[in-house]
């Protein structure tokens, strides 16, 4: 722009100095200005304006002419190496949309100078044509415009065509440009100030509008300092403006999908050691609103000490032409927060191939690592489950043939006290080893659940008293309910297990210097974003219940391994690391989320999420609908055996565990019915449809052969729609939904139970009396 403007000054023939900011030395210079020093260019380019000294040019400040308080004059002394010095006055002033330059103009010329400058615009009309510009010049005090012929080409005519003069020429401008043309810029433009560069759209012959770049200067009258005369070149850059505008689109697309993708960028001159990180990665490592931009030095120190050197050898390989994908590293912000990035880097070369520079792209992965880690830990948990549901399983089936057996010898050695003393300790062991089960099979999510509608708030009310019992008396508990509570579909006795085994812990907690436990309801819904956040979560309705305590708290390299089976903090004695974990399992097969927060010294909160039970008629919609499709279940459950009370109920016990089975059929004998066995639901049913006088069938929920408890119960109640089922089972994945389509009054015995346990099942299935 700068070469632009000095063209126009030296066809106006004036005395021009061009300053350079801040350096304050001299850039370019008019050919008058040399004429008048009688100098080459080369003995001013360059030199700086000292304010005093033995320099080739000095220059001071004049005091302002009141006539013109505003005009900026210099005086320069121009002191040749031979000769006299030379004293010049400029008027001063900065050229719009350049700040890093000062303009100096020197003193106004002759009339018939003016008239050569206005004969050697016309010449210089070819040269500027060759890059596109076209010149033009208004006489303010005649009226006069002069546009060169390329002017009328600019806005889309042929040479000859009728002539523009200045009016006419802004009345062509678009609307919403007409506060950028030259007549509004010299309008609003400081006092002093000469030299303009503009753009803007003017309407063609064709009715298009075109852009235009126009660079314009006010020869001024030195006595008023009124415009006399405007000297202007312009260019179409309609082109420049496309290209311009499809930078900026692009600009705005790569900073859109950085935004989207995360994605910020260094880069590192391998010759000065000079860095720059893109504001892009400034924000994501937190220092958007820092007061110095941050440099590579500044990301390297935030980078985690065991990433550090990882990242370090990689720029390194990259300093010597490898290209480096894919290094995670964690970053600590200012805030504390740890932000994961993928790195990669890779050299920039220039011509002879010698790599000048270090180009690095950073791509923010928090939220993909943390789902990554929540997926890996949902992965695990998953796989302990099975293993674990697995082994209960088949140990529950050894402890039920175990127990079942210990039971019926006992009967048998009533009278040998030393033999019944050591069956009680076997099966005291055998119990404890039942419980044992039960946790795992809780925290793999496959004990059978028997839901029912359940008010929390009347639930813990009622516990009160217990759970107190099982705190010292150093220790508040403070019990918070809600109104209005929702109802949840749960199992309480596993929902008041619970809430017993996280009181303990936090007794525990606490034991040393006694503290405050709270257990705290109220209804939750939970969005769509917390559910994305959490793996095997639904968003939905929820009653949360918070059991918090103000104990010693976790460690936080304890705190994402509290779920797992057998981790405790607690000494071998003191427990089997099997409570948190079975806490877990039970919220997770209720459809439900468990959260725990921990702070060491502070306390430890629980949050449990049980799903909301959807409305009370609901139920009972659906309780009603199972009575009618199994036929009515309130008859008398003994009309069956009216008029046969001289022989022995049947009870077909169906299990495809030889030694289960076998063992449940002697309990039943020994109860006084009559056992019937089968050994698969196919066997099972072929019994009932051939023995009519089946009383109560007691079969497995899982069983091998391809049909499952609920089947068999669901095809028998079609043969026989009176007859009494009791299940028993300690595992029933996939089987939950099934034992859903049967009647409520089904029965259900977890194994490995007793005979007692049996007993009570088998009478109530029967609706017949203990006492009977």
């Amino acid at each position: 722009m700068i070469n632009t403007l000095l063209k126009a000054f030296e066809l106006a023939n004036l005395e021009v100095m061009v300053v350079k900011l801040p350096e304050v030395s001299v850039s370019e210079v008019s050919s008058a200005l040399l004429v008048r020093w009688n100098c080459l260019r080369t003995d001013l380019i360059g030199k700086p304006l000292l304010k005093s000294g033995n320099g080739i040019l000095t220059a001071r400040h004049l005091p302002p002419d009141p006539r013109q308080p505003d005009v900026r004059t210099i005086e320069v002394i121009f002191t040749p190496p031979l000769g006299s010095a030379i004293k010049s006055v400029f008027r001063a002033q900065s050229v719009a949309g350049d700040d890093q330059c000062m303009l100096m103009i020197g003193q106004q010329q002759t009339h018939n100078q003016l008239e050569a400058t206005i004969a050697n615009e016309r010449r210089l009309n070819l040269a500027l044509r060759s890059g596109g510009y076209a010149l033009w010049d208004h006489d303010y005090e005649t009226g006069e415009t002069y546009n060169a012929p390329e002017m009328i080409e600019i806005f889309g005519g042929k040479v000859g065509d009728r002539a523009l003069d200045y009016r006419s020429f802004n009345s062509l401008i678009h609307p919403e440009d007409l506060d950028k043309s030259i007549d509004e810029k010299i309008a609003h433009a400081p006092f002093g100030t000469d030299v303009f560069h503009t753009r803007y759209r003017v309407k063609t012959r064709s009715g298009k509008y075109a852009w235009i770049e126009c660079l314009a200067a006010v020869v001024r009258d030195p006595a008023s300092g009124r415009p006399k005369k405007c000297v202007g070149l312009c260019r179409n850059i309609d082109n420049e403006m496309l290209t311009l505008d499809r930078l900026k689109n692009s600009e705005l697309m790569l900073k859109r999908s950085q935004s989207v993708s995360h994605i910020g960028s260094f880069k590192l001159r391998l010759e000065s050691g000079v860095s720059r990180l893109t504001a892009e990665l400034a924000a994501m490592i937190g220092l958007a609103d820092a007061m110095i931009h941050p440099n590579l030095d500044t990301f390297i120190k935030m980078i985690e000490p065991g990433d550090r050197q990882k990242f370090m050898d990689g720029l390194e390989l990259t300093k010597i032409g490898n290209i480096v994908k894919n290094l995670e590293i964690a970053v600590k912000t200012p805030d504390g927060r740890i932000e994961w990035f993928n790195v990669s880097m890779e050299p920039e070369t220039n011509d002879n191939g010698e790599i000048e520079n270090i180009f690095g792209a950073c791509q923010q992965v928090t939220e993909r690592k943390m789902l990554e880690d929540k997926f890996h830990q949902a992965q695990k948990m998953e796989a302990v489950g099975q293993l674990t549901g697995g082994i209960a399983h088949d140990f529950n089936n050894l402890l039920m043939v175990v127990m079942g057996n210990l039971q019926l010898v006992e009967n048998l050695v009533k009278s040998d006290e030393k033999a019944t003393k050591r069956i009680r300790a076997a099966l005291e062991a055998a119990d404890k080893g039942s419980d044992l089960t039960r946790r795992m099979l809780a925290f793999s999510r496959q004990q059978t659940l028997q839901n029912r509608e359940v008010r929390v708030n009347e639930l813990v009310n009622a516990m009160q008293d217990m759970l107190k019992q099982a705190l010292t008396a150093s220790i508040e508990l403070e019990v918070i309910p809600a109104s209005h509570l929702w109802p949840i579909q749960a199992d309480s006795t596993m929902l008041e297990t619970t809430l017993l085994n996280l009181t303990i812990n936090a007794r525990d907690a606490m034991a040393s210097k006694g503290g405050r436990l709270i257990i705290e309801m109220r209804n939750r819904t939970l969005d769509e974003a917390y559910a994305e956040k959490h793996t095997d979560m639904v968003a939905g309705d929820y009653v949360e219940i918070s059991v918090t305590d103000t104990g010693t708290g976790i460690e936080p390299e304890n705190l994402e391994k509290v779920f797992q089976p057998f981790f405790t903090t607690k000494p071998p004695e003191a427990g089997s690391g099997l409570g948190l974990s079975m806490i877990y399992g039970f919220v997770k097969q209720s459809g439900g989320h468990v959260q725990i927060y921990s702070e060491v010294g502070v306390g430890t909160s629980v949050k449990l999420y049980l799903p909301r039970l959807k409305t009370v008629a609901e139920t009972a919609t659906r309780a009603a609908s199972k009575v009618s499709r199994f036929g009515d279940m309130e008859h008398d459950p003994l009309s069956a055996n009216r008029g046969r009370s001289d022989r022995k109920m049947k009870i077909l016990v169906v299990e495809d565990n030889n030694s289960v089975r076998e063992v449940a059929a002697a309990m039943i004998e020994d109860m006084g019915f009559e056992p019937v066995t089968a050994t698969s639901g196919a066997d099972g049913l072929s019994k009932v449809e051939t023995m009519p006088d089946i009383d109560l069938m007691l079969s497995d929920v899982i069983m091998a052969g391809g049909m499952t408890g609920p089947e068999l119960a669901q095809h028998a109640m079609k043969v026989r729609p009176d007859l009494k089922i009791l299940f028993m089972s300690g595992y029933a994945p996939g089987s939950v939904r099934q034992m859903q389509d049967l009647p409520d009054q089904v029965e259900l015995v977890n194994k490995p139970f007793t005979r007692n346990d049996l007993t009570a099942k088998v009478m109530r299935a029967l609706a017949i009396e203990k006492a009977a």
